[in-house]
């Protein structure tokens, strides 16, 4: 059973809790009926955020709603998955995408297509749904010259084809008052400075490749595609790219992040092995 805030969650073990039997599915397709077809597994809390996987087959009835008092985003972790946000189009999210709702934006989140439409919600621990607000009574289209971050919808084909794959790189795509989110593309053998927070959980989505990460004095562990991975403040942490591809991670920080470097000797040691 997946843990919250296990520093390895592998993508294939979360999806098989989440996910429906074969025999559930086929009862769906008979009744039309979606109760208890949702599932959701919590993955993070890190401090600033409740992070939540949640899975539902396509056509499970929306709850529209808005948050007056902070933004919520996700990342598509499977199947695609439709949202109305404010006065803007209707967006599809597929595997890496990011989509963010900015506070006091009604949101309405369809599951589109695949008997798992898997996307993690990135908000608030005493986060609720009882704000649902009034759909908007016009529709504009996504402005074509909008720039990272904070983009409504961050396409991950969009950020390869804007940067490549020859490369290593880093943009910033998520940045309110409680967090950072970086997509860092890495080439095989790149590694970062080992390093460690004193005051902040940091935590990773895989989106592509293989990335070893060394945590304290633990073994060191491979994450892959789709994988979570979790380090508690305190500790120090190296990642390289392994493999025969570039790798893509996403890390989720606070905005005003603090890095110690275990090779600067005028930095503090980590805590906690």
């Amino acid at each position: 059973m997946i843990q919250t805030n296990q520093a390895h969650i592998d993508y294939s073990e979360l999806m098989d809790e989440i996910g429906q039997s074969p025999e559930a599915l086929a009862k769906l397709k008979e009744t039309g009926d979606y109760t208890g077809m949702t599932k959701s597994v919590k993955t993070i809390l890190d401090g600033r955020n409740r992070a939540a996987a949640i899975s539902s087959p396509a056509g499970s009835p929306s709850d529209p709603h808005l948050h007056a008092d902070f933004h919520e985003w996700w990342i598509i972790m499977k199947g695609e998955v439709a949202y109305e946000i404010g006065e803007y189009e209707q967006v599809v999210g597929k595997f890496g995408d990011i989509v963010i709702a900015p506070c006091g934006y009604r949101h309405d989140i369809k599951p589109w297509k695949g008997d798992q439409c898997v996307r993690m919600v990135v908000g608030r621990e005493d986060s609720n749904h009882d704000l649902k607000g009034l759909p908007h009574p016009r529709t504009l289209p996504i402005p074509d010259d909008w720039q990272p971050p904070n983009m409504i919808h961050t396409r991950l084909e969009w950020m390869i084809e804007r940067h490549g794959l020859d490369e290593n790189w880093g943009e910033e795509v998520v940045l309110d008052q409680r967090n950072r989110v970086n997509i860092i593309h890495t080439l095989p053998g790149s590694s970062n400075r080992p390093h460690w927070h004193p005051d902040m959980d940091e935590w990773w989505f895989v989106a592509k490749g293989e990335i070893e990460w060394q945590i304290g004095k633990d073994e060191p562990f491979v994450a892959k595609r789709g994988d979570l991975v979790f380090v508690e403040a305190g500790r120090a942490h190296a990642i390289r790219t392994v493999g025969d591809e570039s790798s893509i991670r996403y890390a989720v920080t606070s905005p005003d992040v603090i890095h110690y470097f275990l090779d600067n000797p005028d930095d503090p040691r980590p805590p906690k092995d």
